[in-house]
């Protein structure tokens, strides 16, 4: 009877959302930024313990995730991101990534428009295809926020594949306390690889600049080094739930940060015709993910929608 009242108690312990932090625990404020993405290393100096090197994994069990994350070269700069959306119609990829990329600030929809920012994608695959080498598009900056504490963007591009996608999660997602998660990216400024990183607690602290409060995400292990700026974080049920903006220490021996989804979602649903991206209607790990064959060689591209579940 001990022994299951204990088991119980761990058990309740393991499954708890993360705790809500009143203040942040690592120092917001004036902290170098990398030159390769422009990414905030919030330490320069190691405190305490850390974490071993970061673990780059590139094998067949990974492809799912690494199949739908990218690099992001803006000028001499790289960071990450993942596609989120894939729009047939339109022959257009949604990609999700941070804000830090390009100028201090917030561009709406509207200023986008105007400014017509451009970057390029690369990526190493085609779905479960590895590319002998890899490829290149141009790409349309849709709108960004660059201010700490609400730092993701979104990009669009149009690919020569249906590409496999990882929908924007639900912004009351749980985050759960020791939870491993796929973060994926291109530390360096190198191939995308898979990273398995732990959450550890959510913060609470103001958004740069004003009195609204606003939430973080903090990770250990195998955490973010300068080039995974922008790069997705998403669990086994196939959904995006969390952006790469920083990290403790350069050489992702200490925790990273992710931007969370109720501030995706609230900075998002603000940007005009863009919010269906926070509802989609894919079910992840459906049969929607299955390749469809074309035997008659119509040339006509499927949207994931034209599998009809119950």
């Amino acid at each position: 009877m001990i022994n299951k009242i204990f088991a119980t108690f761990v058990l309740l312990i393991l499954c708890n959302p993360l705790s809500l932090c009143q203040e942040a625990q690592i120092p917001y404020g004036n902290f170098e930024r990398h030159p390769l993405d422009n990414m905030p290393v919030l330490e320069r100096d190691k405190f305490g313990n850390t974490n071993p090197a970061p673990v780059p994994k590139r094998g067949l069990e990974y492809r799912r995730f690494l199949s739908a994350s990218v690099k992001i070269a803006v000028g001499n700069a790289s960071g990450s991101g993942t596609i989120v959306h894939y729009d047939a119609s339109k022959n257009l990829a949604y990609v999700a990534t941070c804000g830090h990329l390009w100028p201090e600030g917030i561009m709406s929809v509207e200023q986008g428009k105007q400014l017509k920012r451009k970057c390029r994608i690369i990526t190493w695959y085609h779905n479960d295809q590895k590319l002998d080498a890899p490829k290149s598009y141009d790409a349309d900056v849709i709108f960004y926020s660059y201010l700490t504490g609400q730092d993701t963007g979104l990009v669009t591009f149009r690919p020569d594949w249906l590409p496999n996608v990882f929908p924007i999660g639900p912004t009351d997602y749980e985050y759960m306390k020791g939870q491993y998660a796929h973060s994926c990216g291109c530390d360096g400024g190198s191939e995308v690889a898979h990273y398995d990183v732990q959450f550890l607690m959510l913060q609470k602290f103001n958004l740069d600049g004003t009195n609204i409060e606003t939430l973080d995400l903090v990770t250990e292990k195998n955490s973010p080094r300068p080039g995974r700026s922008g790069g997705g974080l998403m669990n086994d049920e196939g959904f995006y739930i969390g952006t790469c903006w920083g990290t403790q220490y350069v050489d992702g021996t200490g925790k990273g940060f992710f931007t969370p989804l109720p501030v995706i979602h609230k900075f998002w649903s603000k940007q005009k015709g863009y919010s269906f991206l926070l509802n989609q209607k894919t079910k992840p790990g459906s049969a929607k993910t299955l390749k469809i064959i074309d035997k008659m060689n119509s040339g006509i591209k499927f949207e994931q929608e034209y599998i009809l579940l119950p």
